[in-house]
């Protein structure tokens, strides 16, 4: 059934099949009707060959149903008993015991088991044992077979050999690339995430590249995936903040984020006055995991002036961040103005992370003629002391 949902005829399946079954149900209910000839009422009788044939199907569904419970219940009791005397095979074999014959003979009759079991003891098993447990994987032929299975048109049977491959010490990198261009979108985000986890630099880079274009879901997970050390990644990262390409920044900020790493950029001063406002927002957010090559004390003060309050509130929360004193009381002044109550937050947790003098001036705000600013700095307030309460405990 899933081989037809991603064939190419499926398209054509889904007009056939629903007027298949519904000439079906007609010249079933004709057929029903001669039965019926002994009516004389022509509305009787149909009506009856109507109600007999959606018995009967309503019968048929009933008993199918519970065949297939008891098949499937028996068929489940019998993969267990083979899930168990695989797991033994694979436990004497770890032990260095010579079962390999009785393996091979199992991974013949019962592919889905044994490699169901390889999986499991290939996660629990180290060193010498993992080794033996890949190269048996190789002699047993279910390793070229799962290399094989990477071009099927199938998505399940490609995701799983993917699964499967990327576990090994060594896997076919090479093969497992040709799956980006398979049809079924979820093959190639697995494909992407291999490939980003495993793959050399410059499968990594080609990936990379594809980031903008991608959904945000599988950024994030692109982005968990590649190794913090890739050199690909280092220099995607050097590259992409200096693209005019607004994409590519937000996805390269994203990273940032994500990973929560300090990472070097230059021309920050570009970033800060880009025409994009989610370019703006993301930066200086991202801002307190750049190192950058100019004064973040300028860049803070530019944020602060930025025509979007979305992008002042993570300036603000930035400074916070960075506990720049020096702009402490910029922050108290903008704090008195502010008129979005997110922004107002943001600027007032800032003054509290800045403590001291800038501690007090946000103690004066709680009995402020502005009703927004002195709730915001009442809760604020009470939110700093019990984390600090909590911390001294």
């Amino acid at each position: 059934m899933v081989r037809l949902l991603y064939s190419r005829y499926w398209p054509a399946a889904q007009r056939i099949l629903p007027l298949g079954a519904l000439v079906l149900y007609g010249l079933g209910i004709v057929a029903a009707a001669k039965l019926f000839r002994s009516i004389e009422d022509l509305y009787l009788r149909y009506a009856l060959a109507c109600v007999a044939v959606q018995t009967a199907a309503l019968l048929i569904l009933a008993v199918g149903l519970i065949a297939g419970k008891m098949i499937a219940v028996r068929w489940n009791e019998r993969r267990r008993r083979t899930l168990d005397q695989i797991g033994g095979l694979f436990a004497q074999y770890s032990c260095g015991a010579q079962c390999e014959r009785e393996l091979s003979a199992a991974a013949r009759v019962h592919t889905s088991e044994f490699l169901e079991v390889w999986e499991a003891s290939l996660t629990t098993l180290k060193g010498s044992s993992r080794l033996r447990l890949e190269e048996l994987l190789m002699r047993t032929g279910l390793g070229r077979r799962l290399v094989t299975q990477l071009a099927d048109h199938d998505p399940g049977k490609v995701l799983r050999a993917i699964a499967l491959l990327r576990k090994l010490e060594s896997p076919p990198m090479d093969t497992i690339e040709k799956a980006l261009g398979h049809p079924a979108e979820v093959v190639r985000a697995a494909a992407r995430i291999t490939i980003a986890a495993r793959g050399c630099s410059e499968s990594q880079d080609r990936v990379l590249n594809q980031l903008p274009s991608l959904p945000f879901w599988q950024r994030i997970v692109l982005f968990q995936q590649i190794p913090a050390d890739s050199p690909a990644l280092r220099d995607y990262l050097t590259q992409a903040f200096l693209t005019g390409d607004d994409t590519v920044v937000l996805a390269a900020l994203e990273f940032v984020l994500s990973r929560q790493r300090l990472q070097p950029v230059s021309r920050a001063n570009r970033l800060a006055c880009s025409p994009s406002a989610e370019v703006r927002i993301k930066f200086f957010k991202a801002l307190p995991f750049l190192a950058t090559d100019e004064d973040t004390a300028v860049l803070i003060r530019r944020g602060l002036d930025d025509p979007d309050w979305r992008a002042r509130a993570m300036t603000a929360r930035a400074c916070g961040v960075l506990r720049i004193a020096s702009l402490g009381s910029e922050l108290a002044r903008r704090f008195a103005q502010a008129t979005q109550p997110v922004e107002a937050g943001h600027l007032a947790r800032a003054l509290a992370a800045l403590e001291g003098d800038y501690w007090q001036r946000l103690q004066e705000f709680t009995v402020a003629g502005n009703e927004m600013t002195r709730a915001v700095a009442t809760e604020v307030i009470e939110k700093h002391l019990t984390q600090t309460q909590e911390q001294v405990r």
